[in-house]
């Protein structure tokens, strides 16, 4: 900080306050300093009219290798008194921001987030983010196992093999845990800083992180109880990485990794968030473009990280087969099998909430299509309102007569035609749901439907399969059981 000049010269001595203010140092703002602020009273200010800063020189904060600062010169030596002020006094939406786009304000905090890094975050959201300096410093590895393992020229080519494949899984760890971090130390950290100061408050980081933070913290969880202790004990006794020590912190995968079933759950609704924002909002498309230039990302796209998760997961029983294919001894060949299936059963279990949630989302979206039900012309307001608790149709309701975790599907719809009368036929549209059918007349003007014919509950039809199912699949005729045969509907649907 000598550099900058003695302590008393002039507005530089602002500059250098105002970071330790804003960046988190020992002073505090004064009770007049506004909390948007970058450039307290005294320190250099934009040019409006040139919009853009004097000869910047940009670092980056914690890099290792900070470069100094040039003076900074203004054409505009009084520019408070010409503007009214600088550009961080006032609440974020005063006329005196608002005489300066959005895009150049974005474009300016950005390039400061470039030169001094981050601004931290109050302790409750860096908490719940999983914000913080230091926080990660268990989570280190040597280059290579041969350096903890000074007997490897004598171990066998299949030991070593084995060696390579625990290896692997401990190294893989470390890196995809960075890549979570740079979700939450770059990325929501950046747009909760923009956030702060009035900028692209339009977006949710909620919605667009979700729960990485306890992705995060159930790696972390993973690697010091699970993953560690097996590294720490070949460190102290220089024998090879011994798979048989995973065994217990792999059979217990399902519950470790129980905050998977929620990110899975939302994964296509976040990337499909993120890429409308990208499409759709110019500032967050230039944030996350600076954000992927970062250093700090590695050039990783969002698309790509947001889907890492989803990756990972399914990659710890390729990660074990690898082992168990080079373990000769039975005794790490039992355990490695079980930690395979334990892992491939919680798979299973995502795979189908993942499907059952499809399922609803394809559910809900018929619901929305189909209007409501209004078969009856009632005589009357009185019939109407007797008539009305038994005309509802509530396709999301849970399905009579079986368990609440079997949920009513759609399994398929289509246009057929059906008689009316003894020469008439009409065109009507059905969907088959897992307990009822319902016949529909699609309305013209919009995508809806509309029901037409009383719902037909699956346990009161007849189903027989055809001769040629190219055409048809299925037929149905509908009688009650105590008047069979006394008419009824038929029907084959294509």
């Amino acid at each position: 900080m000598q550099a900058l000049g003695p302590p008393n010269e002039g507005p530089l001595q602002g500059l250098v306050a105002s970071r330790i203010e804003a960046y988190g140092g020992r002073h505090r703002a004064s009770a007049q300093s506004t909390a948007g602020s970058l450039y307290p009273r005294g320190g250099p200010v934009l040019d409006p009219s040139r919009r853009r800063l004097q000869q910047y020189v940009p670092f980056a904060r914690g890099s290792g290798q900070a470069r100094g600062l040039s003076p900074m010169r203004f054409r505009d030596s009084e520019p408070e008194k010409r503007h009214g002020g600088h550009l961080g006094a006032g609440p974020p939406h005063s006329p005196k921001l608002k005489e300066v786009s959005k895009a150049h304000e974005l474009e300016v905090r950005l390039h400061t987030f470039s030169m001094f890094g981050m601004p931290r975050l109050p302790p409750e959201d860096r908490q719940h983010w999983e914000i913080g300096e230091g926080g990660d410093s268990s989570l280190t590895i040597e280059k290579s196992w041969r350096e903890l393992v000074p007997g490897h020229k004598e171990m066998s080519r299949e030991l070593c093999h084995q060696q390579e494949a625990l290896w692997e899984l401990l190294t893989t760890e470390l890196i995809y845990v960075r890549k979570l971090k740079i979700m939450t130390d770059l990325l929501a950290a950046g747009l909760l800083n923009l956030q702060r100061v009035g900028l692209l408050t339009e977006v949710s980081a909620e919605t667009l992180f979700g729960n990485v933070p306890s992705l995060i913290r159930t790696h972390r969880s993973f690697w010091e109880e699970v993953l560690g202790p097996t590294l720490e004990e070949t460190r102290a006794s220089g024998q090879p990485l011994d798979p048989v020590g995973l065994q217990s912190g792999f059979l217990m995968f399902g519950q470790r990794f129980q905050p998977y079933v929620q990110y899975c759950l939302r994964v296509k609704q976040t990337m499909a968030y993120a890429r409308k924002q990208q499409e759709t909002n110019p500032l967050f498309h230039a944030f996350v473009q600076w954000c992927e230039k970062h250093k700090r990302s590695g050039r990783q796209m969002l698309g790509d990280l947001l889907i890492k998760p989803h990756q990972r997961i399914t990659k710890y029983p390729l990660l074990l087969h690898a082992v168990l294919k080079r373990s000769p001894g039975a005794r790490a060949q039992e355990a490695l099998n079980a930690m395979i299936e334990a892992v491939e059963s919680f798979l299973r279990h995502i795979n189908g909430q993942v499907r059952q949630g499809e399922e609803q989302e394809s559910l809900r979206a018929a619901a929305q299509r189909i209007g409501p039900y209004e078969v009856l012309e009632p005589p009357s307001d009185e019939v109407e309102k007797n008539l009305r608790p038994f005309s509802t149709l509530d396709l999301m309701s849970p399905m009579l007569g079986v368990a609440p975790e079997y949920t009513r599907q759609l399994l398929l719809e289509g246009p057929v035609r059906v008689k009316e009368g003894r020469e008439g036929k009409l065109d009507v549209y059905l969907f088959l749901f897992s307990d009822v059918l319902l016949v529909t007349k699609p309305q013209r003007k919009a995508d809806k439907a509309r029901v037409i014919r009383p719902p037909l509950m699956l346990e009161k039809l007849v189903c027989q399969p055809l001769r040629d199912p190219r055409k048809s699949f299925l037929q149905g005729a509908f009688s009650p059981p105590s008047f069979r045969g006394e008419g009824g509907v038929g029907m084959g649907i294509k």
